[in-house]
């Protein structure tokens, strides 16, 4: 199930407001937020640059909302780039688990530095 729905909810909107961003009908929006109908990939990026987010998002392929830009992308390192791939695969709930993990270490590594 996409997740048009939930974006155009989080951003306040009606689905005729949607609609007229898209220059579709509100029978479309609802069509598409209830798996009737897709959007077709002109409209899949034009929400996707108006909420901010990645295609794959917006189709459920991905529970990251927006990639690297490419250039920020390059100054990763490539266990970096690992790392940010495999959290798509993971729940928000094991993303958060993830994240206090990583936060957990950066306290201890500050804990040791010399003050």
């Amino acid at each position: 199930m996409n997740r048009i729905k939930q974006l155009r909810i989080e951003n306040e909107l009606l689905q005729s407001d949607l609609a007229q961003m898209l220059n579709v009908g509100q029978g479309t929006i609802s069509n598409w937020e209830n798996g009737r109908t897709e959007p077709d990939q002109d409209s899949l990026k034009t929400i996707a640059q108006n909420f901010g987010v990645s295609i794959d998002y917006i189709l459920g392929n991905s529970d990251v909302k927006k990639e690297p830009t490419p250039k920020k992308w390059d100054t990763l390192t490539d266990l970096q780039k690992t790392v940010i791939a495999q959290m798509g695969k993971l729940s928000e709930a094991q993303q958060e688990e993830v994240l206090r993990q990583v936060e957990y270490q950066l306290w201890l590594q500050e804990r040791k530095k010399p003050h």
